[in-house]
């Protein structure tokens, strides 16, 4: 009796590993991120050669569209010219069908691979260019490569997949207020977002410190708006006697618009109000409660006072400015901002006050409901759009179909929730990526915490305690960029990269999906994938991470990490550099004060990866 207990017990174990488990596939040969839901590995391998031949069976647009990027794009990496032909063709032995299938979701896609066809099947455009996506992620890293290569082989492995998201929103923000990034940045950036099946960019366009998109009927913005004398950052810093700024013309906008929508990225602009305006008061003093007074663009971070008043004018000017951006972005979707708005300058105006009278308002806060309710209202009547704020408009200003975009972690979200309110995740201290990876006391300076690559994917949008019936509200996640401390676009792919391709994997995949050991087993193949994009990532996945805690008094407890798979740490205590002689790590370390321990990683054949870490703890 107690044998048989015993076997069940241990079969009841096997089936609960079996299906919790994610898709275990061999990394170098597939490879691929997201993860797809299922993966089945078959022998053999399809070579794109000059003969090789697209039909596109839909008879759709779209499709052939996303046929002949395919082929220009291998035509630019190979010299192969492939042809894309409607219908189909019997006669033709090697061939790549983009066939139209009813019945799948609208980003769902099969991907069935033999030696002689590979067939990509999907309902919709959309999940159609996910499977090429997947097909290129098979395919050899240069693919992604910018010239003709030479001497390589054009396989994609055989296998059978089937796949779809989990979340509908998968998005990354970037935020150009601060430092304005060019439009080719911005296109590149978009392109590795599309390459990980990223859906939406919202893009940060104003800021107290810079306007950076052109608005025809009132020039002054970008005239005086999009520009400041110099930067100071935070208070107390010193200027760096640069003038700084730059703007997106309406040509550049539909530019990258046009880019974004072969690519299925949807562009949500965000507008900030009523705070964060300074840059368009300094353009329009009549925007502010005090026209008189003098107005320049802020040189330095933090939250400025002066804000939009609650008048005439400015309502005119706010639904003139969403007017034009109307007939330039045609997503569904626009960002009003709606966040972190001091009502100092509404308290000092007499207009204000005779306001809150007129509305029956007893405070300030209630002025910035009207404000944000006025405008929600504006942008869904006029232009049919859906709102979507930063989680200060749950504080009273936000009607029931406004979406809610929760930053100061979960319990905005949560409240959204209990209201019936869509929501998009982006805690902070999970999604914010111009937070350090690297060691704090050695990286350039960013904002404050810690935000290592396994973090950002150990996250989940849904968290245990969301009941069932809620699940449907949330609409997904999404990472973000702010640029304080992030100067150019150098920066800003050293600080997204590798970060936002976990954040990929994390809205993509169930969380049953998930695997970090695989994940990183996949990242060894996608770094060649960088390389070929010419992205200037992070390392930090190749060198050692010390986590202990800064607050704990010695003696403290020291863990050592390293991402690399197929690795161990090496490291000494006596100050000397860690050699393929020197101790291996294999539990955490107790450190007093004064303490130096070095540390490097070595693969399992002895060769050092990345760069050594050091620390002398005080």
């Amino acid at each position: 009796m107690i044998y048989l207990m015993k076997n069940r017990q241990i079969f009841v174990v096997w089936l609960v590993v079996a299906l919790t488990q994610c898709t275990v596939v061999n990394a170098q040969r597939y490879g691929i991120i997201p993860q797809p839901q299922s993966v089945v590995e078959k022998e053999g391998e399809f070579r794109i050669d000059g003969k090789t031949v697209f039909l596109v069976s839909a008879g759709d647009s779209s499709f052939v569209e996303i046929a002949e990027n395919f082929a220009a794009q291998i035509k630019a990496v190979s010299g192969m010219k492939i042809r894309v032909k409607d219908g189909e063709d019997k006669q033709i032995s090697k061939t790549v069908v983009f066939a139209k299938k009813n019945g799948m979701g609208q980003e769902e896609y099969t991907l069935q691979v033999d030696p002689q066809k590979i067939i990509i099947s999907a309902s919709y455009p959309n999940g159609l260019f996910y499977g090429v996506q997947t097909i290129c992620q098979l395919l050899p890293s240069e693919i992604y490569g910018t010239k003709q290569a030479t001497g390589i082989k054009w396989v994609v492995p055989c296998c059978e997949i089937k796949d779809a998201p989990k979340f509908s929103y998968r998005g990354m923000m970037l935020d150009v207020g601060r430092y304005f990034m060019p439009k080719e940045f911005i296109m590149k950036f978009i392109d590795l977002l599309a390459m990980h099946k990223q859906n939406v960019f919202h893009w940060h366009l104003t800021e107290d410190q810079g306007w950076r998109v052109e608005i025809k009927k009132y020039p002054k913005l970008t005239e005086v708006g999009a520009w400041r004398k110099e930067t100071t950052g935070y208070q107390g810093a010193a200027g760096d006697g640069k003038p700084h700024g730059g703007f997106y013309t309406q040509e550049d906008i539909r530019e990258v618009v046009e880019y974004a929508r072969q690519r299925y990225v949807t562009i949500i602009p965000e507008i900030e109000l009523p705070g964060h305006s300074s840059a368009a008061i300094a353009a329009y003093p009549e925007l502010s409660c005090f026209p008189e007074r003098k107005y320049e663009v802020p040189t330095g971070w933090g939250i400025k006072k002066d804000v939009f008043c609650p008048n005439a004018k400015t309502f005119t000017f706010l639904e003139d400015v969403f007017t034009e951006l109307f007939d330039l972005f045609p997503s569904p979707y626009y960002h009003i901002g709606g966040d972190e708005c001091p009502k100092d300058r509404w308290k000092e105006s007499a207009y204000c006050q005779d306001l809150k009278k007129v509305l029956g308002a007893q405070t300030e806060d209630e002025l910035q409901i009207f404000f944000v309710q006025r405008m929600d209202k504006f942008l869904r009547e006029k232009g049919g759009k859906k709102v979507i704020g930063w989680d200060e408009i749950l504080d009273g200003g936000a009607v029931p179909s406004s979406i809610v975009m929760s930053y100061r972690g979960h319990a905005p979200a949560i409240k959204a929730l209990n209201r019936d309110m869509y929501t998009i995740l982006t805690p902070n201290r999970w999604c914010y990526l111009d937070y350090y990876q690297e060691d704090p006391e050695k990286e350039v300076k960013s904002q404050g915490l810690f935000l290592p690559l396994k973090k950002v994917y150990d996250y989940y949008p849904i968290s245990d305690t969301v009941p069932a019936n809620k699940h449907k509200f949330i609409l997904g996640m999404q990472g973000c960029i702010w640029t304080e401390f992030i100067q150019n676009s150098q920066r800003v792919e050293y600080m997204a990269f590798p970060r936002t391709i976990a954040m990929s994997e994390v809205a993509w995949c169930d969380k049953s999906n998930k695997n970090w050991t695989g994940f990183c087993e996949r990242m060894v193949k996608e770094f060649k994938r960088l390389d070929q994009k010419e992205v200037g990532y992070s390392k930090a996945f190749y060198n050692v991470v010390f986590n202990f805690d800064r607050t704990e008094k010695f003696p403290k407890e020291l863990i050592l990490s390293l991402d690399m798979p197929e690795s161990v740490i090496r490291y000494t205590t006596d100050g000397s550099a860690p050699t393929v002689q020197s101790q291996v790590y294999k539990e955490s370390l107790t450190v007093k004060e004064g303490d130096c321990i070095r540390a490097q990683g070595f693969t399992t054949q002895g060769k050092s990866i990345g760069v050594e870490v050091n620390k002398i703890f005080k």
